[in-house]
């Protein structure tokens, strides 16, 4: 079959049909003239290979039609129970989810444009429940800067929520648009829920926090629920972590670091993680970093976390590229060695 670009409107008719399996098919073609049925059986028969590509992009299309067709309901609601009634709940929520029926996209998207601490001030009076909808849908870098805006308490209650999400229910999400709506910008959406890891989720917006807040949230969270703390902190990267990185990781982390940077970092770091780093260096560059160590001034606590908050970016990114591992933890982004 042609690649998408090149589709005619029966091979896309072909397509749709193949996917959604032969009772629907044989319902449709109860609708069609006989020119109509022959034309696409030929084009079934003739589909050849079909790829992933092809069928998103046929699914798309159909949702772009159905909503641009001026029917007498919203369409988003019209193509969901459409194709529920047609598929079930959970083919149709496949096909919603890969066509861009992603709940709140229209909103968050305006959100994220936003500063942290305005988006703060619009949230802090919504339940935390949705707030935590919302966070995580920014980006977590995004979503950290937000998180500090927050109250002590409602930092640590939010974070619990978003770490506790496993699938987000479409009629949450229609709340949640409600309340981005009435905040920044008109969006809509439907459909039937979207899977979430929580404990990813949460741990990737704790990955861009400072220490100090990262111990405050995670020990209110603690109080809640240890397993939940205890789960977040092990799909955490945090600046301490490297005493427990492999020394062939570390050195390739330091290959990527400037001396400003390292120098700050290690002002906040114990004697115990200093020589960690001292061990995989030569002999001179280690004795020029303790220089700069000795040398160095007093320095702002914030200054030394952002340092350190970029050397567990880059020690992030070689873990998940499988050039650094953790003892305990595998290297590939969670690959277990053995």
């Amino acid at each position: 079959m042609a690649k998408e670009d090149k589709l005619s409107g029966v091979d896309k008719a072909a397509i749709f049909l193949m996917y959604l399996g032969e009772d629907v098919a044989s319902e449709v073609f109860k609708h069609l003239s006989t020119n109509e049925i022959q034309s696409l059986s030929s084009a079934i028969v003739k589909a050849g290979e079909i790829t992933r590509e092809m069928v998103e992009e046929v699914d798309r299309e159909f949702l772009e039609t159905v909503e641009s067709s001026g029917v007498l309901v919203e369409g988003s609601d019209f193509a969901r129970n459409a194709l529920i009634k047609a598929l079930g709940p959970e083919k149709a929520e496949a096909i919603l989810e890969r066509a861009g029926y992603d709940a709140g996209e229209g909103g968050i998207e305006a959100l994220k444009g936003l500063a942290p601490a305005m988006v703060a001030d619009m949230l802090k009076l919504e339940h935390p429940q949705i707030i935590a909808l919302i966070m995580v849908y920014l980006d977590p870098e995004h979503a950290a800067q937000v998180l500090e805006h927050f109250p002590e308490r409602l930092r640590g209650e939010v974070m619990l929520r978003v770490a506790t999400l496993d699938r987000i229910p479409y009629s949450a999400l229609k709340e949640l648009e409600e309340v981005v709506r009435n905040q920044v910008v008109d969006a809509s959406t439907g459909g039937q829920g979207r899977a979430v890891d929580g404990v990813k989720a949460a741990a990737e917006i704790m990955n861009q926090v400072g220490a100090s807040l990262e111990g405050s949230i995670i020990g209110t969270i603690e109080k809640a629920s240890p397993d939940i703390a205890t789960r977040i902190q092990e799909k955490m990267f945090v600046f301490s972590d490297l005493m427990i990185v492999d020394d062939k990781g570390l050195q390739q982390v330091l290959k990527e670091l400037s001396t400003d940077t390292l120098t700050m970092a290690l002002k906040g770091a114990d004697d115990a993680l200093k020589e960690k780093f001292f061990s995989n260096m030569s002999e001179r560059a280690a004795e020029m970093l303790k220089e700069d160590l000795e040398s160095k001034g007093p320095v702002k606590l914030s200054d030394v976390e952002a340092a350190q908050q970029e050397i567990v970016k880059v020690a992030r990114r070689l873990e998940q590229e499988g050039k650094l591992m953790r003892e305990g933890r595998g290297g590939g982004g969670g690959e277990v060695y053995v």
